[in-house]
């Protein structure tokens, strides 16, 4: 999501997740009325009803907002990037934030290949919130979305898995690619003060590309019968996921919290085993997320991530939860490259102390800005079963440390850019991207 720099940009998105680092930067064309929308959630509050007019009456006026804003950056995962966000908000009295807001976002990145221009990543996506559903504590979210990723890695299965290459070879040996377009919609119903139900469904469609003579070809063909197992099928396929969860949320701020807790419990169940639907599998997580306020400006944040698969999943979710990389990348172990351990279980652990330095008022608006230092530490287990060769015998423990700089815009926007060292890095982790990694 890039940089706001013109009034009331971001209020409507505040949600919003973008799941790759970005660097936002430089400029933005604004089109609309500017409003000044709340980051409200509707699922927080006693109130069941939308607001009443004397509570509204500042924070929306009526009005239509319309913006859109090109970006250009990139990470250590996915080089140089250009891309856009737009957004179509309607706002109506009496509702806050909004009656409902439509955004879509796009990102390419631009490489060089043997002196030739590649283009290793794409990801397009739309989403429609909807925050009252029917006048009623329901959230309804839907977001088509399209992703290439031509240069992901395989390193093996595990938490021993090497990233050195045979002799003769090169980091292209571990690489393969995926193009996976994908629909998820879901509800969160309300179902007391800071409880929310979640049900939702996704397909994701996938196509693989695993060159002749790379790690995964060689792996499918002569890996051990456990590897082979878990490896699967990498044909064209289709998946279907059924998600139930809960949900509790008392933070202060979506966006910037200080105090309270968001944890979230989810099952998801994919009921396969046909031509069409070919995984049969399961996930179940937990994630837990705290806040505790050391000082007005200093805020102590944490994260427990658990995470298993079972059944016969895709081997495109060995790597993940939820939709993002685990142990890896820049929402998951900061400073480990994305995509570098598989397996069907995964822990992770992050904690992040947050210093808001600096108040001021920039574009007509209240922003901030501040520094954090991190470490994040996670591990994953190839299988539900113990597998010693694939995993180790030892803590096992993969871990990144860093620190970076945070940008508030507003009430409703963080632009974060962080600098990681893991002795998995090669040197270290860069990441610029819009909002808290939690």
């Amino acid at each position: 999501m890039p940089l706001p720099l013109c009034r009331d940009l971001v209020p409507p998105v505040a949600r919003t997740r973008i799941r790759v680092a970005i660097t936002l930067v430089s400029f933005c064309v604004c089109l609309g009325s500017s409003g000044s929308a709340r980051a409200d959630n509707p699922l927080n509050s006693s109130e069941t009803r939308p607001s009443s007019p004397t509570t509204t009456q500042e924070s929306v006026r009526g009005k239509d907002e319309f913006t859109l804003v090109p970006a250009a950056g990139g990470s250590t995962d996915i080089g140089v990037a250009v891309g856009y966000f737009t957004a179509l908000t309607r706002n109506q009295e009496n509702y806050v934030p909004y009656l409902w807001n439509l955004e879509s976002a796009g990102l390419v990145s631009f490489g060089l290949k043997n002196g030739v221009v590649d283009i290793p990543y794409t990801d397009v996506y739309a989403k429609l919130t909807v925050p009252r559903l029917l006048e009623r504590p329901i959230d309804f979210e839907a977001r088509p979305s399209f992703t290439d990723e031509q240069a992901l890695y395989y390193y093996g299965m595990g938490n021993a898995s090497s990233a050195v290459p045979p002799a003769g070879q090169s980091s292209t040996y571990f690489q393969y690619a995926r193009i996976h377009p994908s629909v998820l919609a879901d509800i969160r119903v309300k179902a007391v003060d800071h409880v929310a139900a979640i049900i939702g469904l996704r397909y994701t469609a996938s196509w693989f590309d695993v060159p002749t003579g790379s790690r995964l070809a060689q792996e499918m063909q002569t890996g051990s019968p456990a590897v082979r197992k878990l490896i699967g099928s990498t044909e064209p396929s289709l998946v279907a996921l059924f998600i139930y969860g809960i949900q509790v949320d008392t933070r202060d701020s979506e966006v910037t919290p200080h105090t309270g807790i968001f944890d979230e419990a989810k099952i998801k169940w994919s009921p396969g085993g046909d031509q069409t639907l070919r995984f049969r599998y399961g996930e179940a997580n937990v994630n837990l997320r705290g806040y505790v306020p050391v000082s007005s400006r200093l805020t102590l944040a944490g994260r427990i991530i658990g995470d298993i698969l079972f059944g016969d999943p895709p081997f495109a979710e060995l790597p993940r939860f939820e939709d993002t990389y685990a142990v890896g990348g820049s929402n998951g172990v900061r400073g480990v490259p994305a995509q570098r351990y598989y397996g069907k279980v995964k822990v992770i652990g992050n904690v992040e102390g947050r210093a808001r330095l600096l108040d001021f008022h920039a574009f007509a608006k209240p922003m901030s800005f501040g520094v954090e230092a991190f470490f994040d530490g996670g591990r994953v287990w190839a299988d539900t079963r113990p597998h010693p060769e694939l995993d180790g015998t030892g803590f096992g423990l993969k871990y990144g440390v860093g620190v970076g700089a945070r940008l508030t815009s507003g009430s409703a926007f963080v632009l974060r850019a962080d600098v990681a060292w893991s002795p998995d890095a090669a040197p270290i982790g860069a990441y610029v991207a819009a909002g808290e990694m939690f």
